[in-house]
Parts: C-alpha cells; structure tokens; sequence
C-alpha cells in the first residue's frame, strides 16, 4: 500500500443529505470529506430528491455546483448496505438509517435532548457571538465569515471526536453542537466576560487590525505593541510620534487621524512592495488575495496544496507527502475496546503555546492524554504575560488567558539553550507517544530537535508540527498572526460588505482557533495509522491551508472561470435571510420565520443556551476554563483539573523519566530546570 491511509478499511455512512437543516448538512458532509481524505471508504445515499447541494453557489460553467463537488468529492453515492464502522447525521437520520452501526457522529444546534429550532448559520454565528465581534467598529453591522464556517468549523470538531471514539473502540455516540463549537471559536469574548467581568467589542479602541487599500488592492494591517516602533520607522512620518498613537488602543480611537498619515503611504504601493518591506522587519503585515489569485500562489505551488481544478489537498503534509483523497481497501481493523477515555495511555509533550499548539493539546487531554507542557525560563508561552494578567508576586501564574486554555496539564519548566535541557525534552520524548509544538520554523532545529532527527531517534513519535505558512515553501519564515492568514489564504477578500475586505482581529484570529480542531483529529488519526503500521508521523500542518481548505468550492469556482464576488452577509442559499437593526441599538438576523439576536459577550454569557453547553466549562476549583466542543455518551469527557503553576511539575514529571534526585537537584541548581520566568518583572 503506497502511503499512510489512517482509515484504511474503515466504512463511514455519510448523512449529509438526510439531514433536516442545512447547517447540520453541511457540517456532516464536511466530517464525512475529511474521512474520506483519511482513506475510509464513505457512502453517502441520497434521498428521493437526489443531492441537497446539487443547485447551491458558486456554480460552475457546466451548471454543477462546485460546493456539492467539494463536500463530496472521495465518496461513493449508493445505498446504505452492509457493515459500517461509523455514521454521521443528525439525530432523525441516524435513527432512520443507523441502525446498529457502533459509532455515531449527531449534529445539532444545542446538543443532546434540546428542541432543533429552525436555523442558519448566520443565526448560530450570531447566537453565538461569533457574528457581533467581527467587522468594522460599532454602530457599523456585524460582519460574517465568507463561506461555511460554522458549518465546517463544527465538521471538523465531529471528526475529532469521531475518530478519538474509534480510536477507543466500542460502541459510542458523539454529539456535536454547532452552537457549542461556534462559542468555543468565540472563546476571548467568553473568557473576558466569566473571567475578566468585560466583553471584548467592537469598539473603536479594540479594532485596531483592518484591511487598509494600496494600489492594487489591499493590505491586512496586523501587528502587536512590539511590532509598531518598526512599521513607524517603516512609514517614515513624524507625525506618528504623536501622542495620539501611542498604544494599540489609542492609535484605535484616533484611526481617521492615523489613517490621514498612513493611507497615503499605502495608497502609493503594491500589496507586494508593502509585505516585502514589513517582512523584513518581521511586521506581521500580509496582502489580501482572492482564491483566483492563490491558485498560481508560489507557496501553494512549492507544497502541491491545490490540484489543477483548483480542488485543495487535505492540509497536512504527512512525513512530506500529501494524502490522496482514495478509499484504501484493507481488513477492518480489530479493536479491544479501551477502558476509560479514548485516549487513556497517550502520552504527550506540548511544546506548544499561545493558541494554536496548547489549544490542540488541550483537546488531546481531554479525550484522555496525560499532557506534559514544556516552557523555558527564558522563553514561557507569551499567554501568560497577555491582557489581563493580575499583579502579584507570581504573576505568570494569574493570567487569565493561560490559565483558560491550558488547565489540567503538567507543567514542566526546562532550558532548552542548555544541553542538559534539551537531554530533558529527550528523555521525555523517549517515553511520549505525541509531540506538538508550533514554534517558529527554525527553532526547534535550532536546538537540535528538529522533526526528522526526532523522527529517526523515536520512529513511533507522532509529531505535530503546527505553522503559519507550513514547514516548506518559499514563504515558510513569513511572520504572521491569524488574521495576516485570513487575508493570505482567500478569507478576507470574500468577507465583509462593499469595498473593504474583513478580517476577525485579535479578538478572534480565527485560522489560530479553528486549526486546533483539525489539528487534534489530524493527530489522531496519526495514532490510528500507528496502530495500523507500527510507524509514528510527521505532521506538517498549515494554519494558511487550512484555512483555504474551508473555502474549497471557490476554488473550485475559481480555477473553472467563475470566481464568486463579496456577498457580504448574503447567502445565496438563504435568500429570505437578513441582518436588520433590533431597534435597540443592535442587531438581529431574520429567517425561516424565526428572529436571533447578535448576541454580544455579556448576552452570551447570560443566555441559558450557552450555559447548558461545553465551550466553556468549570475546572474543580470553581474557575471558567476552556471547554470541550462535542460530548460523548458512554465515555464522560470533562474538565478535571485547574491549571497548573509554572514549573510544580519538574521534579516528579523527571523521576517518571528516570532522573534521581540527585539529577535533578542539580538541574535545579544550576538553573536548567525553573518555577518562575528569568526575567520576571511583574
């Protein structure tokens, strides 16, 4: 067999299309695509109507639908006969046509047992809070997402769980909320209101990432505290030494004044000329291209990412190679059912930090892995000293953020810079079954760790590598945050209403949020390959792919002649939808008869819906933390434990690993091991 297929001889019963609700639809079929991009064989029956997608934008020349062809591409349309290992739906079609399958994947909109009332995913986003966090400044209208990312977002949420449960054999039952994995997205908004007492909005002060235009088109204006000395010095005005544009939040609520100064600058350069000279300065600034234009993008080129037709490879490359999207036969695997969680017995070390690494291990440890986070003194994950950080005598311990998303782990303080650090990480690789890490590209092998010495000295370590731009490429060092992303990979330019594109902003980041439900599931299925071959993995995972993969029919549109426009909130498959004032000085979305409300942070936290849900969940000492975004039936998947202090963990985290104490007084001593940043200043 050519190539790693972790679902070889698996077959999934795809529901898609029986689904009632378009949401659930959509989400199914997207979960059902990705196992076929794992190697499973999926059989998607149709109903007497024939595909729900068959008419549905964007349309290509020949009059097919290029959603209906991505969703579907891979499968196999015929009934649903034989043995299936796993089917996805929503709950009326899984009791209709599941019978007797042991794994089941169940969307919906609340979760279980809750009434499904008619929805779209303009209503979820905005009852979410999704929808009211993004666009322009407020009173300016709420801007959504081009394309299907509630539904997608919540497709590769059920992937992960569904394949953690077949990873744990036996007889399961996921449920996954479309309402829950939009809030889990939205989690700062939560997190500010439980954990802060404010909500994140969109005030002046606050929407200090926007697109800005140049002369040929536009360009995303990204960039933290540390990044504004250089792009001053980059524009080259003094005015910009102005008071006024001190901090992120001033140069926010004085932006027609910034932008007097600034807009000319641009105004007067190329989307090129303006990356390039931020580039070098490591200015995380990036130019907004469309899905026409990504198709001859040098970077996609350089990792094979888009085929011909414009259809985009699953986004991850595994060990250097891409995953055909084919159904592998084979033997159906034999699985002894594990006790406990789906993933009691897998060990981690997370290597990862702010969201995108400790978030993707953050879900591992919830399905069941014991987590190890390593962080160095002189370098701790930058969530511990973000907003909201409390002053105190340790405070990289009370950052409210940190403490959100990577509660329950063991905390190991180590420094790599220091051989007998890096003997450290591995020592505790020898004994790991996964490494995750989204450091910047260069680093790792800067310490001697890079993935294929790590790959040859434990060839059953699965390791995670989670990038920006990928591993390779001509764009590889390319400095971004996730909304530079949004504007590289084809979503800022099919967002927003009017002239200027839309990004989410640091209140979102969404390309940071969303890979970390890809991420997990892709890291289960690499254990499941392990199962298969006895072979580990390296994953290289781009936070740019990804996030074009969840726009895969406009490039299929694209590459056919027929590039989709800004619809701004529109969909066209909802044409009775609409975004309206509620008279109160918000916003409220309109259809199928039913009205939802743009919820802003302190709705969301109120809202009874939200509470009953899991994106945010309490660890045992009473605090908000970050949730879960599917449930389980059989197997109980909660938060167990609080976060953890910087460093507790060092000494008996090395005795597991084989260090005497003697070892590790040493390590202490000489400041190899440590509790506390090297420079702590609070």
């Amino acid at each position: 067999m050519n190539g790693p297929a972790p679902l070889a001889g698996r077959r999934i019963l795809d529901l898609g299309a029986f689904c009632a609700q378009r949401p659930h639809a959509l989400a199914a079929s997207m979960a059902a695509r990705l196992c076929a991009g794992y190697g499973a064989e999926v059989v998607r029956p149709l109903p007497p109507g024939g595909e729900s997608f068959a008419a549905d934008a964007p349309l290509l020349p020949d009059g097919a639908s290029a959603l209906d062809r991505f969703l579907n591409a891979g499968k196999v349309t015929a009934a649903a006969t034989g043995r299936f290992d796993a089917a996805i739906g929503d709950r009326a079609s899984l009791a209709a046509h599941a019978a007797g399958v042991p794994v089941k994947a169940c969307f919906s909109v609340f979760g279980p047992e809750e009434e499904e009332p008619p929805v779209t995913e303009l209503g979820i986003a905005a009852l979410s809070g999704l929808l009211g966090i993004v666009g322009e400044a407020m009173p300016a209208p709420p801007s959504r997402l081009a394309g299907h990312q509630v539904a997608y977002a919540a497709g590769l949420a059920g992937v992960t769980a569904l394949l953690a449960a077949l990873h744990g054999g036996g007889e399961e039952e996921v449920e996954i909320s479309l309402l829950d994995v939009c809030a889990w997205l939205n989690w700062k908004v939560a997190a500010g209101v439980l954990v802060m007492g404010t909500a994140p909005e969109r005030r002046a002060e606050r929407v200090t990432w926007f697109t800005v235009p140049c002369a040929d088109g536009h360009v995303a204006l990204v960039y933290q505290e540390k990044d504004w000395p250089p792009l001053r010095d980059l524009i080259g005005d003094a005015r910009l030494d102005d008071p006024r544009f001190a901090s992120n939040a001033s140069r926010g609520a004085n932006r027609s004044a910034l932008l007097e100064i600034i807009g000319p600058w641009f105004a007067a350069r190329s989307r090129a000329e303006i990356t390039a000279a931020a580039q070098a300065r490591r200015v995380p600034i990036g130019p907004v291209l469309w899905p026409e234009e990504l198709l001859d993008d040098a970077q996609y080129r350089a990792r094979d990412f888009l085929g011909p037709d414009g259809m985009p490879s699953l986004p991850v490359s595994w060990d250097g190679r891409r995953l055909p999207l084919r159904a592998v036969p084979s033997a159906p695997p034999i699985r002894t059912p594990r006790g406990g969680k789906p993933l009691s017995g897998v060990r981690v070390v997370d290597l990862g930090w702010i969201t995108a690494g400790a978030a993707s291990s953050t879900m591992l440890l919830d399905l069941g892995a014991d987590v190890v986070k390593v962080e160095g003194p002189g370098a701790p994950d930058p969530f511990r000293i973000w907003e909201g950080a409390k002053a105190g005598g340790d405070w990289w311990n009370r950052c409210p953020f940190f403490n959100f998303t990577n509660r329950g782990k063991c905390s190991v303080c180590v420094d790599l810079k220091d051989p007998r650090g890096r003997e450290v990480v591995l020592r505790l690789l020898a004994e790991a079954d996964v490494l995750v890490e989204n450091f910047r590209r260069g680093v790792l092998a800067s310490f001697g760790l890079d993935a294929a010495e790590l790959r040859r000295r434990f060839p059953r370590l699965v390791i995670a590598s989670i990038s920006s731009q990928g591993e390779t490429g001509p764009d590889r060092l390319m400095v971004s945050y996730g909304s530079t992303l949004e504007a590289t990979a084809g979503l800022a330019a099919l967002s927003g209403a009017g002239d200027a594109p839309v990004i989410t902003g640091r209140d979102v980041n969404y390309p940071d949020q969303v890979v970390c439900l890809f991420a997990s599931g892709a890291i289960i299925a690499a254990l499941e390959e392990r199962e298969r071959t006895g072979q580990g993995a390296h994953l290289d995972l781009s936070q740019r792919e990804l996030t074009s993969f969840l726009l895969g029919e406009e490039f299929l549109a694209a590459a056919a002649g027929s590039p989709s426009p800004r619809r701004g909130n529109a969909d066209p498959a909802e044409p009775g939808e609409r975004l309206e004032p509620d008279g109160a000085g918000g916003w409220r979305v309109l259809a199928q008869g039913a009205a939802q409300p743009v919820r802003s942070g302190t709705d969301l936290a109120a809202a009874e819906d939200f509470t009953r849900g899991t994106a945010v969940l309490r660890s045992p000492d009473g605090t908000p933390a970050k949730g879960i975004p599917f449930r389980f039936r059989r197997r109980r998947v909660a938060v167990e434990d609080s976060c953890h202090a910087l460093g507790a963990d060092n000494a008996a985290v090395l005795r597991e690993a084989g260090f005497t104490a003697e070892q590790i007084a040493a390590l202490e001593r000489d400041e190899v091991l440590g509790t506390r940043p090297r420079k702590a200043a609070g």
